[in-house]
C-alpha cells in the first residue's frame, strides 16, 4: 500500500478528539440548551484568542459527540442507536447535539471519513532511495502500521466492519468508504509493477480481492480479541496453584487443563507479514502454465 499521506492524516482526528478518537471523555456538566452553547462562543469571540478558546471548544464538544456515538455504536450497534442514546452517552442536551450533527447517519459518515483518514496516516510513500530499504520491506512496514492502526482504534474499525443493519444512505457512505479503500490497494499495486515486483494484472479485481481478504482477517481478528478481553475469569483466583488435572500429568505430558494455542490473528506483526507474502506471492510455487 502506498498513499504517502503521512502524519498530517492524524488531523482529521486529533480535531475530533485530542485525546484519542473514539475514546469517552467525561464532562463536567450538560449545557441547559443549544443557545446555552452558542452563547458561549458568542461571548468568547471578542478577540482572536477568545475565538480560538471558543474554536477549540467546539472542536472538543464535537469530538466528545464522536467518541460517544463510537461506544455507543459498537456496544448496540448502528440499526439499534439512536440519537438520545448519543446523547445520553455524551452527557449533553438534544439542543446541542443538533448544532453539530442533523442525525446519526452524519455522524457515521464523519467516523468512516475519520477511519480513512488514519489509515491513508499510517501508510507511508514507497521510495526508491536505497537508505530508505529495499521496496518489499518498506511495504512489510506499511502493512505492519495498518493493522497496527486498526489496533488502535479498535472501537471505531469494529463499527465499519461489523456494517450490520444499516439503512441505504449508511449503506451507501460505507461503500463509498471501501471504494476509496479499493482505491489505495490499487495504487499500491500500480506502484509495486512500476517497481517490478509486481505481475501485469487486472488491478481493480486484484483490489477487491485484497480488500474481501483483509476485511475478513481484520473482523476475526479483533472478534478475537474482543473475546478475550470479555472472557470470564472464574479461575483467576486459582492462577497461582495448578489445577489437579494438570498437577497430575506425568512429565513430557499435556495436561488437560493447559492454555489453549493462540490464535493464528493474535500477532499483528505475523498477521501483516503473511498478508504480504500472499498478495505479493500467492500461494504455489510452481510456474502452472
Amino acid at each position: 500500500m502506498d498513499e504517502g499521506t503521512g502524519p498530517a492524516a492524524q488531523g482529521a482526528l486529533a480535531a475530533a478528539d485530542p485525546r484519542g478518537f473514539g475514546r469517552l471523555r467525561p464532562v463536567a456538566g450538560r449545557p441547559d440548551s443549544a443557545a446555552d452553547e452558542g452563547a458561549q462562543g458568542e461571548a468568547e469571540g471578542g478577540t482572536d484568542g477568545r475565538s480560538a478558546r471558543a474554536q477549540a471548544r467546539r472542536e472538543q464538544r464535537r469530538g466528545l459527540i464522536l467518541a460517544a456515538a463510537t461506544q455507543v455504536f459498537k456496544e448496540k450497534g448502528y440499526h439499534a442507536t439512536s440519537v438520545g442514546d448519543i446523547i445520553d452517552a455524551a452527557r449533553i442536551a438534544r439542543g446541542t447535539f443538533y448544532l453539530y450533527f442533523t442525525n446519526k447517519r452524519e455522524i457515521f459518515a464523519a467516523l468512516s471519513a475519520g477511519f480513512l483518514a488514519v489509515i491513508r496516516g499510517s501508510v507511508r510513500k514507497i521510495s526508491l532511495d536505497p537508505t530508505e530499504g529495499e521496496p518489499l520491506a518498506q511495504m512489510r512496514a506499511n502493512f505492519r502500521r495498518v493493522i497496527h492502526t486498526v489496533l488502535q482504534h479498535e472501537d471505531l474499525a469494529t463499527i465499519v466492519l461489523r456494517d450490520d443493519a444499516l439503512d441505504a444512505e449508511a449503506r451507501a457512505q460505507l461503500d463509498l468508504f471501501y471504494e476509496q479503500v479499493i482505491g489505495l490497494i490499487g495504487q499500491a499495486v500500480r506502484v509495486g509493477h512500476r517497481l517490478g515486483i509486481a505481475r501485469e494484472c487486472d488491478e481493480t479485481i486484484i483490489a477487491v480481492s485484497a480488500l474481501g481478504a483483509l476485511k475478513e482477517i481484520l473482523t476475526r481478528m479483533l472478534a478475537g480479541r474482543r473475546a478475550t478481553s470479555t472472557a470470564p475469569s472464574a479461575l483467576a483466583g486459582e492462577a497461582s496453584e495448578p489445577s489437579a488435572l494438570s498437577a497430575a500429568s506425568e512429565p513430557g505430558e499435556v495436561g488437560v487443563a493447559s492454555a489453549a494455542p493462540p490464535t493464528p490473528f493474535a500477532d499483528p506483526d505475523r498477521l501483516a507479514d503473511e498478508l504480504l507474502s500472499f498478495f505479493v506471492r500467492g500461494v504455489f510455487t510452481q510456474d502452472t502454465r
